[in-house]
């Protein structure tokens, strides 16, 4: 069946090269949103819940997200879309306005609405035809950092340490910036030692060989590429020895701040997957750690060519739901976070002799993109 409405080439407007951020007003290309009329066939539009390819409607029979508190650090959720309501808790707004919930969205593109829709949206919408999320009985935290095309470090680092400090047992940070700055760091760090499974974007400027952003490279932080619907690695995303796992990155559908549906593409949704399949697993199984959770992510991806060699495109594979929640209590492992170690037990080294301290981002221009205190928020 053809996709919901017109479709637009290219990522949306908060996919900003690393230098012009600097000039946000030349921010690009919109995601077309799509009519409420098309609604109903938004469901068939998203390809990574068929059975080709996460087998949604098994995993359903496994867990739906139920009692798993996702927090959304982003632009903020419109909690007004149908396909969200009673979903999305009162949060936090760190942009100094005066509603201060995080249940707006300020961005041009509901890249937030988008994020939490990937992961927890029930599919109400229209007498049950919307779009669904992978863990469509999960609850989003929102927490608002970003406006416009930027966010500030400080905002940011805020926003993650206060997610841990509310229950959030998985924080999803679709956002980057190019340098690791310090209070980010000691924000990432706060939330892994409050025991929250942290999933952050790669990045969408791999075509200029960048390696991922922070606080995707920072050790840790499960950091997340791009594939596109036929498990190719999705030659934008950003990638390097940082990198744990790859999820669906093209053609993807989900809400948006004005009760409809975009149509985009980037890591940001990558990332919003690889969360949702985390709030799978809490589910199904409470009593995980966060460093749990991840080791059964990893171990459990697919690999193509039947190698577990972790790869800087696609880490230790792409993502597979299904099998993480039907891996035995063996792949469990030890509780910490195996991506704290030098590589995970019973995992071929990632980093190939380099460690997995974060690549410090070069090229043109990006000192002075650090200098100015404003960085790529959506990826």
């Amino acid at each position: 069946m053809p996709p919901p409405g017109p479709r637009t080439r290219g990522c949306p407007p908060r996919v900003l090269s690393r230098v012009a951020v600097l000039a946000a007003a030349l921010a690009a290309l919109t995601a077309g949103a799509v009519s409420p009329a098309g609604a109903g066939t938004v469901r068939q539009a998203e390809w990574p819940l068929d059975a080709s390819h996460f087998q949604a409607d098994q995993i359903w029979r496994l867990s739906r997200g139920q009692g798993v508190t996702v927090a959304v650090v982003d632009s903020g959720v419109d909690a007004r879309h149908p396909d969200l309501a009673g979903r999305v808790l009162p949060g936090v707004s760190f942009l100094g306005d005066t509603d201060d919930d995080g249940r707006t969205d300020t961005s041009t593109d509901s890249h937030g609405t988008a994020i939490a829709g990937i992961i927890a949206a029930t599919g109400k919408a229209d007498g049950g035809t919307g779009m669904i999320g992978l863990a469509p009985e999960s609850t989003i935290l929102p927490v608002r950092v970003a406006v416009g095309s930027a966010v500030q470090a400080t905002a940011l680092a805020e926003g993650i340490k206060y997610a841990a400090d509310h229950r959030a047992r998985v924080i999803n940070v679709s956002l980057g910036m190019p340098t690791p700055d310090p209070l980010l760091r000691q924000a990432v760090t706060y939330a892994l030692d409050k025991g929250a499974v942290v999933v952050a974007a790669a990045g969408n400027e791999g075509n200029s060989g960048n390696p991922p952003l922070y606080p995707a490279a920072f050790p840790g932080v499960v950091a997340v590429t791009g594939v596109t619907q036929s498990g190719a690695f999705w030659p934008v995303s950003e990638s390097g020895p940082q990198t744990t796992l790859a999820a669906p990155a093209t053609g993807i559908y989900s809400a948006n701040d004005r009760g409809q549906y975009v149509d985009a593409e980037g890591t940001s949704y990558s990332a919003a997957y690889v969360s949702a399949a985390a709030a799978l697993l809490l589910s199904a199984r409470p009593g995980l750690t966060a460093g749990q959770t991840v080791r059964r992510l990893i171990t459990t991806a697919r690999h193509s060519g039947g190698s577990r060699a972790h790869s800087d495109q696609f880490g230790f594979g792409s993502l597979d739901p299904l099998a993480a929640l039907k891996a035995p209590a063996s792949a469990d492992g030890g509780r910490a976070n195996p991506l704290l170690a030098p590589h995970p037990p019973g995992v071929a080294s990632p980093h190939h002799g380099r460690t997995w301290t974060a690549v410090t981002a070069a090229g043109a221009g990006l000192a002075a993109v650090a200098a100015a205190g404003a960085v790529p928020v959506a990826l």
